[in-house]
């Protein structure tokens, strides 16, 4: 009979030749990050596109989890109010990241926060009955079915799951000391969250928020910009191997920080080729705007709303109805916007940006 799971706490140690190989390749990730987080400072439309990033991060991530909602459904639902379960789940997942951010200048990272963001993350969705903002009670486990003996890892006793996000939260808040830099840390953090498995569900998408709020927190980025969802997502089962592989008498902790630090240098290099593309996407339609007397708002407006209808336009530019249409109207004739085929508040897309997203 399979028995539940007892890490080691943490700090972890490696021996020299193992961190100093991880040493090099977090230099490497945190040159990578930086370089992607000057280029998104110095981006005009920074604030647009920071929300379409934590957009795409909230679909990626929730993907994991098996939900099936593609980022243009997602920005449909704000337009249309179609919404489903897993549409619910993608917003909830970015109503946490928005609200991680607010929290993280009130609170230090802790079972306090992880309570608010677990009852965001839950609200209204298929683990909403699963005690939403609160640890654990009983046993938990992960497997193909809802049979035990089927489980493909049994996390800690419910008992034991406060003295282990005890030890997670001073390692988190620099109580422990080690050689590892914050990206690596980072690894650690996510690596041993999953391990513990502390709430009945939502346990993959807080432990992916974590990543974030923890990168902000220790200044690696400044916005909630920069998300390896998107990567681990693309090796989804590598990714699970990896975090059972920590789950062992020894724990391969050298392979997992190792294809973390490479997911997060792969990711930056996909997010500074996106940022250039958006960068030059916009430059191409402020000038189109300037050939048909398009105002900068309009512009602005659907670099934040990909699809939209003209009323929302006419509402967040503050124009009358007649000139967000003329507007609409301009751009749908020089190709860059598609509307549907609808008669009446008729849904218009801004494809090339959402291609490139």
């Amino acid at each position: 009979m399979k028995k539940p799971f007892e890490p080691n706490f943490l700090p972890i140690s490696l021996d020299n030749s193992d961190t100093i190989e991880i040493l090099k390749l977090e230099g490497e990730a945190r040159a990578k990050v930086e370089k992607f987080n000057s280029i998104l400072e110095r981006s005009v439309i920074k604030k647009e596109l920071l929300m379409l990033f934590s957009m795409n991060e909230s679909v990626q991530s929730t993907k994991i989890e098996g939900t099936q909602a593609s980022f243009s459904e997602v920005i449909e639902s704000e337009v249309t109010g179609n919404t489903n379960k897993d549409i619910t789940e993608v917003l909830n997942y970015f109503d946490a990241l928005t609200k991680a951010q607010d929290l993280l200048k009130q609170i230090p990272i802790s079972t306090r926060m992880f309570y608010k963001l677990h009852e965001t993350i839950l609200k209204d969705s298929r683990g909403q009955s699963r005690s939403p903002g609160s640890y654990r009670k009983v046993q938990n486990f992960i497997g193909p079915t809802d049979r035990k003996e089927d489980a493909t890892y049994i996390p800690p006793e419910a008992t034991l799951v406060e003295k282990y996000m005890s030890n997670l939260e001073k390692y988190i808040n620099d109580e422990y000391e080690d050689d590892f830099g914050y990206i690596s840390r980072a690894a650690i953090i996510h690596g041993q969250f999953e391990t513990i498995h502390p709430f009945l569900d939502g346990n993959g998408r807080l432990g992916r928020i974590l990543i974030i709020i923890y990168l902000l927190d220790k200044g690696i980025i400044s916005y909630p910009s920069f998300f390896v969802s998107e990567e681990l997502e693309k090796s989804k089962y590598k990714y699970y191997a990896l975090l059972n592989g920590l789950r062992l008498e020894k724990p391969r902790w050298k392979e997992w920080i190792i294809f973390f630090l490479n997911s997060a240098i792969k990711q930056a290099d996909k997010y500074i080729e996106k940022l250039l593309s958006i960068e030059s996407l916009y430059i191409e339609m402020m000038s189109i705007a300037k050939e048909k007397s398009i105002s900068d708002d309009a512009v602005l407006f659907i670099f934040n709303k990909p699809i939209f209808t003209i009323k929302k336009m006419q509402e967040v530019i503050g124009v009358s109805y007649n000139t967000a249409r003329r507007y609409v109207t301009d751009l749908a004739e020089s190709g860059k916007i598609y509307g549907d085929d609808k008669q009446r508040n008729r849904v218009y897309s801004f494809y090339d940006l959402i291609d490139i997203l």
